[in-house]
Order: structure tokens, then C-alpha cells, then sequence
């Protein structure tokens, strides 16, 4: 008797330790990456670069470290409700992420439960073609799994710096 009660303690916390650990390893690939108030479309111009505000949330148990990084996104998207005129896939957008006071940094850490907001500043560099939407794709990408990607899709609208 006593030698299964034995057994039957040891078997709960054994089932105990292990849901534990895989609960809060699994924890850490919750992430999320937001445009602030889902404002994902703004312009620039050549002389007139732009930010777009972004969130990213950590909804872990422990503090995650995530590298930032952003490339042209060819694909298709809508503009309210509309597939808009896009830029070539040669045409080229330079993207800086900055941090707080503006300090251009693409490692960020999130602590537990929390967001941290970013920004992505796009410039026009001169001789892109105006008048058509650009596509961003930013993603976040975290140190402590390889599941642990969360992207957003910025659009750009290049605006003629002479009508401004």
C-alpha cells in the first residue's frame, strides 16, 4: 500500500514538473508585431522621409531579446480596399529602425508581458519613381526559438516632392 502511494506521488510530480517545463518553454514564441492604431499606410517623398509606429509585444513569462529586420516586400497588398500601382522590385527604400531619442538600433528586448514601441523610419533616395506604393515587410525575430518570427507589412506611398 505504502509502496503504491509511493509510486503515485512520484508519478503526479514528475507529470507536474514536466507540464511546468514545457509550459513555459512554450511561452516563449508568443510574440506580437503591430503598426500602432494599424496606421500600416503613410508617405514620403525624396526630401520628406517618413515613421511608422510600431508594437512589439512580449506576452511571455520571461524577457525576450528579438533582432529587427526589414526588406522590400514584391508580393501584392490592398490600399483601402484597392490593389494600388506598385514600385518595381529594383526600386529602392532605405528603412531605419530607431529606438528611444531616435537611436537607430534593431535589437530590441521586451520584458515579460509587455510591449515595447519602435520605429521604422523609410526615406526616398532621389530617382525613385514617384506616384506608386511600396511595400515593407518588418520582421521580429526572436532569440529564443527558431518558431519565434512575427512580421507586419508597411505600404509607402512615394509622393511627388514638387506638389508639396
Amino acid at each position: 500500500m505504502r509502496n503504491n502511494t509511493l509510486k503515485t506521488i512520484l508519478l503526479f510530480t514528475t507529470l507536474i514538473t514536466l507540464f511546468g517545463f514545457s509550459t513555459s518553454y512554450g511561452q516563449s514564441c508568443n510574440s506580437e508585431l503591430v503598426v500602432s492604431k494599424n496606421r500600416d499606410a503613410r508617405s514620403a517623398s525624396e526630401n520628406d522621409p517618413t515613421q511608422f509606429q510600431l508594437e512589439l509585444t512580449n506576452n511571455s513569462s520571461k524577457a525576450q531579446s528579438y533582432s529587427i529586420e526589414t526588406s522590400r516586400y514584391d508580393g501584392s497588398f490592398k490600399v483601402k480596399g484597392i490593389s494600388p500601382s506598385t514600385l518595381t522590385s529594383s526600386a529602392k527604400l532605405d528603412i531605419s529602425i530607431l529606438q528611444d531619442r531616435g537611436v537607430a538600433n534593431s535589437r530590441i528586448t521586451v520584458p515579460a508581458r509587455s510591449t515595447v514601441h519602435f520605429q521604422a523610419q523609410v526615406s526616398v533616395p532621389a530617382g525613385t519613381p514617384i506616384n506608386k506604393w511600396g511595400g515593407i515587410k518588418v520582421n521580429a525575430i526572436s532569440d529564443a526559438c527558431e518558431e519565434g518570427k512575427v512580421s507586419t507589412l508597411l505600404k509607402l506611398f512615394v509622393a511627388d516632392s514638387t506638389e508639396e
